[in-house]
């Protein structure tokens, strides 16, 4: 693959890493068929995090192309404006849905990692952290390089199993819909490597490729406009947080399923 086109495709695949300031604005409808959000699957130990109203930490992982940066303080109108991405509205609707738990969501950025290479840092990162929740968003950059799909199950069985033994449960987060990279590498294999081997190993699965691609089908969200509404970069992220809370509710309520 040619310097410039790896490039057009980290830029587009960075799409959710980032964005311009946006006014404020109502909130959109965040639609997705049921199939796509439900968890299928327990996750007792955040249920448990939660019941006992302990502090509780979600860890948001992700191979973003770019490291995201806190932006700087600010006040009033300039504030409002700071667009948020998903792991926010992760932590502030759920801070809301239960407020005596303590909840707190940290970010790590591993950019351009592939699963292998997350398995690397992934021991020190759940040691540190604690979670009692891992959201895992995984896939794009096997996608790009190519990775053997067999291998990308593998380091993804691997860093379930890993998180497993640190007594934190797994969400899996797919890679997602840009029909502007669709015709440069293809996600799908990699997506339902994802969907299979979340399936074999008892842990929910967003699929972001899917859901995102619902949107555009639906007219929901332009992704592929060549001048993107200002607020596109929120309301993608803040519907991608709202079905996350929907899928992390479902699995706290199915705590009893593959309790471990």
């Amino acid at each position: 693959m040619k310097r410039t086109t790896l490039g057009v495709i980290l830029a587009c695949t960075a799409f959710l890493a980032g964005g311009a300031t946006v006014p404020a604005r109502a909130e959109p409808v965040c639609a997705a068929p049921s199939e796509l959000t439900r968890a299928g699957f327990g996750l007792p130990r955040l249920a448990k995090s939660l019941e006992d109203k302990t502090p509780t930490t979600i860890l948001v992982l992700n191979s973003s192309a770019t490291v995201e940066k806190k932006p700087a303080k600010s006040t009033g109108a300039a504030k409002d404006a700071v667009p948020k991405r998903f792991p926010s509205y992760i932590e502030e609707i759920l801070r809301a849905r239960y407020p005596d738990g303590g909840i707190v969501v940290a970010t790590q950025n591993q950019p351009r990692a592939t699963a292998q290479a997350i398995l690397t840092v992934l021991p020190d990162l759940l040691r540190v952290n604690k979670p009692a929740l891992l959201i895992w968003q995984t896939g794009t950059y096997d996608a790009i390089l190519g990775v053997d799909t067999g291998a990308f199950g593998d380091a993804v069985s691997d860093g379930i199993r890993i998180a497993h033994e640190a007594k934190t449960d797994v969400i899996l987060v797919g890679p997602q819909y840009s029909p502007r990279t669709s015709f440069a590498f293809d996600v799908a294999p990699y997506t339902n490597t994802l969907q299979w081997t979340a399936r074999g190993n008892g842990v929910p699965f967003f699929d972001r490729y899917d859901v995102m691609r619902y949107w555009q089908d639906e007219g929901i969200f332009d992704l592929d406009a060549d001048r993107p509404s200002p607020t596109l970069f929120d309301d993608v992220h803040g519907c991608i947080g709202r079905l996350l809370v929907g899928m992390i509710a479902d699995g706290v309520d199915k705590k009893t399923l593959g309790s471990r």
